[in-house]
């Protein structure tokens, strides 16, 4: 349809009845996830962050105390954070931390993947596997490898380390779920300390793809590597 004059000289009704219809126009190309917040996917009844964490405010290079959980693209996500400050981040936003079957089918998508973009491994498709590990080339022959050195807020910023959300768009669930394999380890929902997807030095001796999963720290444990997720119930 051509607009022949100035919306100015429009009368309030038919500038009310054009807006009406645009938001329609709006939410029927752009849905806002079923049951589910935005920049979450809804999977099976369970809302997940498509992205992995980050704190509002604070910088995801700093050891945590406390903090909002948000999930977007294009943003550095919170590491150096323990199972519980993860778990009270999601909590103040309003959701939880994925439990370990939540996050685990997150990954694998409904066809159970091995990886979550598929089932064959592809060497450049998550930020995972970097050569040299972060805290020998920060500290070098003095790496004592102590929660000092391990929370170093350096060792994130080094080039080739954690990526922005997003930035690998091959590494992917089938439902949209991004950085699940690589980049940072997630704390899940385990009262005994869980993270899971592995990081970017590491994401296979602990299990392959989705299957990484360490069990060797308690929830209050943090390092340079630590990150999270969050999930809801869908409404």
């Amino acid at each position: 349809m051509q607009v022949s004059r100035s919306l100015a000289s429009w009368p309030v009704a038919a500038l009310w009845t054009v807006l009406v219809a645009l938001a329609g126009c709006t939410a029927a190309v752009d849905p806002a996830p079923e049951g589910c917040p935005a920049g979450m996917a809804q999977i099976e009844g369970t809302c997940v962050d498509r992205w992995e964490a980050h704190l509002a405010g604070q910088s995801p290079f700093e050891v945590p105390t406390a903090g909002v959980a948000r999930t977007a693209a294009g943003v550095i996500p919170q590491g150096y954070v323990s199972g519980d400050v993860a778990a009270a981040a999601c909590a103040a936003a309003g959701k939880r931390l994925c439990t370990s079957t939540e996050w685990l089918r997150a990954c694998q998508g409904p066809t159970a993947r091995v990886y979550p973009y598929g089932a064959d491994y592809q060497p450049s498709a998550c930020n995972e596997g970097r050569r040299t590990h972060p805290v020998v080339e920060l500290f070098g022959d003095s790496a004592d490898w102590s929660m000092r050195q391990m929370n170093d807020p350096r060792l994130n910023q080094l080039p080739g380390t954690v990526d922005a959300t997003g930035a690998n768009p091959a590494c992917v669930s089938a439902e949209g779920v991004y950085d699940l394999h690589g980049n940072l380890h997630e704390w899940v929902a385990d009262p005994e300390g869980t993270f899971r997807g592995g990081f970017y030095v590491d994401a296979t001796i602990n299990g392959e793809g989705c299957l990484y999963r360490t069990t060797a720290h308690g929830r209050a444990y943090h390092d340079y590597s630590t990150g999270f997720r969050c999930c809801a119930d869908a409404r």
